[in-house]
Formats: C-alpha cells, sequence, structure tokens
C-alpha cells in the first residue's frame, strides 16, 4: 500500500510539472512552482526528483518525442499521397486522427515541445517538427514539376506555412483545454490549410 501511495505521489508530481513547463517553459519553471502546483513541499519534490532537470526528462522523454514526430511523419506521408487534399481517405483521415487523438491526451507535453524546451536538449524540437513537414511535401512537389529543386520562392513560402504551422498548433492547444473544442479548432485549421497547399500544388504546377 505505501508503494502505491509514493506512485500516487510521483504521478502527481509529473502531472504538475507538465502545467507548469507549458505555463512558463523549461527555463522559467521552477521546482518550487511545481510542487505548489501538486501542493506538495518543495523538499518533498526533490526526495522524488534530484533536480528540475531530472523531472523535465522523466516527464519529456525521448521515446515520447520519437512517437510525436512519428505519428506525423506518418500524417504527412499519407497526405503527400493523397490525389485530392480536401477529399482525404480513409487512411489519410485515420492518421491525422492518431496525431489529433494525440495531441488531445498530452495537450501540456505537445506545447512544452512545440514551444516551451529552449535550454533544454529538446530545444531543436519545434526545427525537426518543421522539417518533418517540409521535407515530404517539398519532394512531392520537386516530382509533379519533374525538377530537381524547388523555386526559391516555392520553398521560401512552405517554410512560413509551416513554421506558422507549429505556431498555430500551440495557439489551439493554449486557446482550448475540452476534446471538443480542440478538435473544432484544428477542423477549421486543417480546411483552410490543406486548401491552401492544394492551391500551391497546382500552382507550381501550371
Amino acid at each position: 500500500m505505501a508503494q502505491q501511495l509514493k506512485e500516487e505521489v510521483r504521478e502527481r508530481m509529473t502531472s504538475a510539472a507538465e502545467v507548469v513547463f507549458a505555463e512558463a517553459g523549461y527555463g522559467g519553471a521552477t521546482m518550487a512552482a511545481i510542487a505548489r502546483e501538486a501542493g506538495i513541499s518543495t523538499g518533498n519534490l526533490y526526495r522524488y526528483f534530484g533536480s528540475k532537470d531530472d523531472l523535465f526528462y522523466a516527464v519529456f522523454t525521448d521515446a515520447f518525442a520519437d512517437e510525436l514526430l512519428d505519428l506525423l511523419q506518418r500524417r504527412v506521408a499519407s497526405l503527400v499521397q493523397a490525389s485530392d487534399l480536401t477529399e482525404l481517405d480513409a487512411d489519410a483521415a485515420a492518421d491525422g486522427e492518431a496525431l489529433l487523438s494525440f495531441w488531445v491526451a498530452h495537450r501540456e507535453k505537445v506545447i512544452v515541445l512545440l514551444d516551451g524546451a529552449a535550454g533544454s536538449r529538446f530545444e531543436g524540437f519545434a526545427r525537426s517538427f518543421v522539417d518533418a513537414l517540409m521535407k515530404p511535401t517539398a519532394a512531392h512537389l520537386r516530382e509533379r514539376v519533374g525538377n530537381e529543386r524547388l523555386p526559391a520562392m516555392v520553398r521560401f513560402t512552405l517554410e512560413n506555412v509551416f513554421a506558422n504551422t507549429v505556431r498555430t498548433i500551440v495557439a489551439i492547444l493554449r486557446r482550448y483545454r475540452t476534446e471538443r473544442h480542440i478538435r473544432e479548432a484544428f477542423q477549421a485549421f486543417w480546411s483552410y490549410q490543406l486548401a491552401g497547399l492544394a492551391g500551391l500544388q497546382e500552382w507550381v504546377t501550371e
């Protein structure tokens, strides 16, 4: 029974850490603030985690970051194979649902990796996220136009579109907390973004 209680306390600490890191970022979060959020003493928090780094990396693991990128890459792969970005098939829809469900289930953690990891070893994660969007999309467009390199203007446009994608994901997850509202916001965003990408594809191949 005592071991079960300890695990419950630890889970309360890690849940509180997700909230505080999402609000303050890796650099701004403190052990004292996490302890307050968890409703425990700072000394008790240090009994479980020797430092802020220990706590941060207990919550934000390489496995978690890899899973998020894997889901994103599957989503993008299904999109670049779609014949019509405005009318996705069942497989593409399923990949989108898997990614969205992950964002809903891990709202605070996704916020941190995309917008609050500066100073940690995940500082470059947002760049990796953009690259996971950019590289297959650019490759697909190069294939469509039959060129080894895309025009600089197209690459510039894609880079900005996908950088804004990261900002929009974070903005949605910060603003909305219920699953229904998060889903509705992403449905609106994706309908706008996919139509825009479809238009860019048509423009490039004209």
